[in-house]
């Protein structure tokens, strides 16, 4: 609001007082209020100042007053008139309103004079119009009566069953109440009474159609748990009163919407089905209806669904009957399918609660436990028929597996009782029996093909449902096992099992691993172990070549090796399979490998101990001696043999010329008879089978020991991993063997060549290479060839190269045992040597140069014995200072006039102060030549 300059002068020279009921603005807040004040002010005021200034401020606050009025009629003068306007008009209606009401009061009251005097003639009238309208309704009934039975059947024809329910209920109440005594209608009675008797086993069976049939086929399976609470509205009793015929109530209308297609949502039908059931009154013949046809009804899932299987597996490629994988398909199918029906009973039991919560006395009902247990009884059936667990317990009973001992037992031999007679005959695989299934399949997918609901005929059906999907096998568990205890799983959750608690079906499943499955594994296990072990002499028995192709290996590997390999990593897949029984196959494996690893030493040990007590294989017995295992270990070429690498091409010369020497001092002069050695060469290729297969063995453990580490608990991975080390150990002791038997055999034929002989050779026809040589190379041959194919080429390198530095040293050191030698017999031994040297060199494909050295000793032979000492100078140290003496001392014998013993005595002094003189030179020479190089 604006203030004029003279008001504001004036509050301002009052020191901020103003009148009481006045706003800052000049408005009367409270008209009362003000005027009290004014009346206080004059009444306390003392002169006539006051009271005019009073006055003054007064007339200057009506004064703004009415400025501010002016001002607010002049802003919106066009509203306030046409306010007035409409005003006034409203009170011109209200007016005339007031005149007509008045009016209609004197008619009132003027008619209800009239109506006073007709009174008896408009009762008469009231009275006739209600017998009539009772009579039109009455009549309409009727007609809706000689309707219903049409009417019934369409909405049947249509699965609108509640609604044909409603109906039916309705039209008999009406049969029951006013219309009883209509002749006429007996007929249509009599027809809805039948109806009602047999109406409802049609519903019941359409209801376990949509549980078994329809709720798996359907596409709305997960919204099942949203359609219970979407038809859920106020219960209404069946007996009230809708008004008539064909008048439904809330329920129905909204569970049945007239132009819905009910096969869309199986689970609403359902409870359609249910509530229909529960108006005719038909909930316990329902209840046990379904606790009878259970079992039925699951067993025709399980045929069709077979049948199913085989049908797509006739059309697969891989069409093995013997395939277990159609057992799993035909498993996970009924899984999932059985999920469905679960799930529909779920809901029908839901509907049901709902249903007879309101019913005296209570209905007992069904529970979802026992739709557990009728599948897994079922389930348990199917499984027993598929894992032939008849048969299979009764052969185990009859082999005598006890649950005492040690599972080692298994593998022991036993007597075996008569096998179960076999079948002669089976018309199953006649040419009749196929052509007659394939014809059936193939009318079977004609009828899928062309119907939209893919229904196929019960006959057909039933032509193959005597028909496996896989022949019944123990081993089909193995296939099945994950999916099943999935299953198993998902039942104890479902049903609430209490701690501890298991289902049947988990129970049926333990109890035939553990005391069917298992014992079978053992008897298989136990019969190939018996085929590939328990023969004549198995490590003569190698595996075929496709066998060996089919492993990925090149080596020559024993049958019985490969039958426990296969049988370990069968206990693997099982291990996986079947992982909530691992500890059993893993024990089941320690046994099998620590049963084969005393089954190998045995079969060694009858290679290198014959029965005979005076028998001794050397080779087997020096294996054994630490000193023998710890210098041939340690030796570079036993390195490069397990693929490692030597320092030099020299240092592997130094340890052939090392070991030759300390064989050569171990043996001695000592004589070897022939049953010290391995006499059949074939042997020794059993011996090097066995170590191949061993050695591969070790490496299959490794791998198969780090595949079992998240199943084996530790003391199940310590004893494999000791097993391993067993079977390296066995593999290096057949190799040492085999090695210690090559250089045995040279000293056999080679020693006696020398003791108390003579080469004092004078005739031609005695320059022939002796015939110890000739066996020698003959029995060399004999065991390249059969070592070449049963040994790697670093093994087999391992075992030929230093033959040359080994007999060259048994030639030289024999030496000492010659009593004269001629130049003849110079020559001779120069044969011998070259006999030698051919012969290895076409087994090694090297020079063996040390057999040249050998032939150069027996060289020297030709010189005099004072010649001997001025060779050693020009030519060097190049044997050892014993061999020059023996040399010097062969000489002496061989060569008369030589001189005395003193003279010999001399001249050995001599030799040997000119051997070690030469000896340090060298040295001296070759730690220069180290230094210079440096």
């Amino acid at each position: 609001m604006v203030y004029t300059s003279t008001g504001s002068s004036r509050r301002s020279a009052s020191s901020g007082k103003s009148m009481a009921g006045v706003g800052r603005a000049g408005f009367i807040r409270d008209p009362s209020g003000l005027l009290m004040s004014i009346i206080r002010t004059l009444a306390s005021s003392k002169d006539g100042h006051q009271r005019e200034y009073e006055k003054e401020r007064l007339e200057e606050a009506f004064g703004e007053n009415d400025e501010k009025l002016d001002e607010l009629v002049a802003d919106n003068y066009e509203e306030l008139a046409v306010s007035i306007k409409q005003f006034g008009k409203i009170g011109d209606r209200i007016s005339d309103s007031r005149q007509r009401i008045k009016r209609v009061k004197e008619s009132l009251q003027q008619c209800k004079s009239l109506l006073y005097c007709r009174q008896d003639e408009l009762r008469k009238l009231w009275i006739e119009g209600v017998e009539h309208k009772k009579v039109l309704f009455l009549l309409g009934q009727i007609e809706l009566v000689k309707e219903a039975p049409q009417a019934i059947d369409g909405f049947l024809r249509k699965k609108h069953y509640l609604h044909a329910t409603e109906l039916l209920r309705q039209t008999l109440q009406a049969l029951s109440g006013e219309l009883m005594k209509v002749e006429a209608l007996q007929d249509i009675r009599n027809e809805l009474i039948s109806k009602k008797l047999t109406m409802h086993d049609g519903f019941i069976n359409e209801l376990h159609r949509q549980i078994y049939t329809n709720s798996i086929n359907s596409k709305k399976k997960e919204n099942r748990s949203m359609e219970g609470s979407k038809v859920k509205v106020e219960r209404r009793s069946s007996t009230d009163e809708d008004g008539g015929i064909g008048k439904f109530d809330d329920r129905v209308l909204q569970l049945e919407q007239l132009d819905l297609d009910p096969n869309e949502d199986p689970f609403k039908l359902m409870t359609v089905l249910v509530e229909s059931l529960a108006r005719l009154q038909r909930i316990p013949e329902m209840i046990e209806a379904t606790k009878t046809r259970m079992d039925r009804h699951i067993n025709a899932l399980i045929t069709h669904t077979t049948v199913e299987v085989t049908d797509l597996a006739f059309h697969d490629e891989n069409k093995e009957s013997e395939n277990p994988k159609r057992l799993l398909q035909l498993l996970t199918s009924l899984f999932d399918k059985f999920h469905c029906i679960v799930a529909a009973h779920s809901h029908v039991l839901s509907v049901l609660r709902e249903v007879v919560s309101e019913v005296k006395p209570p209905i007992v009902l069904y529970d979802i436990e026992a739709v557990w247990a009728k599948i897994q009884s079922v389930i348990e059936m199917l499984l027993h028929e598929y894992l032939d667990a008849d048969n299979v317990a009764a052969s185990s009973q009859q082999l005598g597996f006890s649950e005492g001992g040690s599972l080692s037992s298994h593998f022991a031999r036993k007597k075996v009782s008569r096998q179960r007679v076999a079948k002669l005959f089976r018309f199953d695989g006649s040419s009749h029996a196929i052509s007659m299934n394939n014809y059936l399949r193939e009318q079977r997918a004609q009828r899928r093909t062309h119907s939209i609901g893919g229904g196929t005929s019960p006959l057909l059906d039933h032509a193959l449902s005597t028909q496996k999907v896989c022949k019944p096998n123990p081993r089909n568990i193995t296939v099945i096992f994950g999916p099943l205890k999935k299953f198993i799983s998902e039942i104890e959750t479902g049903s609430a099992y209490s701690s501890g608690k298991k289902c049947p079906l988990h129970d049926y499943i333990t109890d035939y691993v553990q005391d069917v499955f298992i014992r079978q594994i053992q008897y298989e296990l136990k019969k190939d172990f018996d085929a590939a072990m328990k023969v004549t002499d198995p490590l003569k028995l190698s595996a075929d070549q496709s066998t060996l192709k089919s492993l990925g290996s090149y080596r020559s590997l024993l049958q019985s090796t490969v039958v426990a390999d296969q049988c370990m990593w069968f206990l693997y897949d099982l291990t996986c399979s079947l992982d909530s029984y691992h500890d059993h196959f893993l024990t089941m494996a320690c046994s099998l490998l620590q049963e084969y690893k005393e089954m190998s030493i045995q079969s060694y040990r009858g290679v290198v101990q014959p029965e005979s007590e005076d028998q001794q294989i050397v080779s087997a017995s020096w294996v054994r001696d630490a000193d023998v295992n710890d210098m041939l270990r340690n030796l570079d070429n036993w390195k490069v043999a397990y693929g490692g690498k030597a320092q030099n091409l020299h240092s592997v010369d130094d340890n052939f010329t090392q070991e030759a020497r300390f064989f050569l001092e171990k043996f001695g002069d000592e004589s070897l008879g022939k049953n010290s050695l391995v006499e059949d060469h074939s042997d020794l290729k059993a011996i090097a089978s066995l170590h191949e297969s061993l050695e591969w063995m070790t490496s299959r453990l490794h791998k198969f020991i780090s595949s079992i580490k998240k199943y084996a608990p530790p003391d199940t991975m310590q004893m494999l991993q000791n097993l391993a080390q067993d079977y390296k150990r066995m593999s290096e002791i057949c190799l040492l063997c085999l090695h210690i038997e090559l250089r045995l055999l040279c000293f056999y034929h080679l020693a006696p060549m020398f003791k108390n002989n003579s080469y004092d050779i004078r005739g031609v026809d005695s320059m022939e290479h002796d015939f110890q040589i000739t066996k020698l190379t003959k029995d060399i041959a004999s065991v390249d060839e059969n070592l070449s194919g049963a040994l790697q080429q670093e093994k087999y390198n391992y075992i030929f190269e230093g033959l040359g530095h080994q007999t060259a040293a048994i030639l030289i050191h024999g030496a000492k045992h010659i009593k004269r030698i001629s130049p003849s017999g110079v020559k001779k031994m120069c044969r011998n040597v070259f006999t030698l040297q051919q012969s290895l060199t076409n087994i090694t494909s090297s020079r063996e140069s040390h057999l040249d050295e050998a032939r150069q000793y027996y060289e020297m032979m030709y010189l005099m014995p004072d010649d001997l000492q001025a060779q050693v100078v020009e030519q060097g140290v190049r044997y050892q200072t014993e061999n020059y003496v023996e040399a010097l001392n062969l000489l002496h014998r061989s060569k008369p006039g030589s001189g005395n013993e003193q003279t010999q005595s001399a001249r050995v002094q001599r030799l040997r102060a000119i051997v070690t003189e030469q000896t340090f030179k060298k040295e001296h020479a070759d730690e220069m030549q180290r230094l210079y190089e440096i």
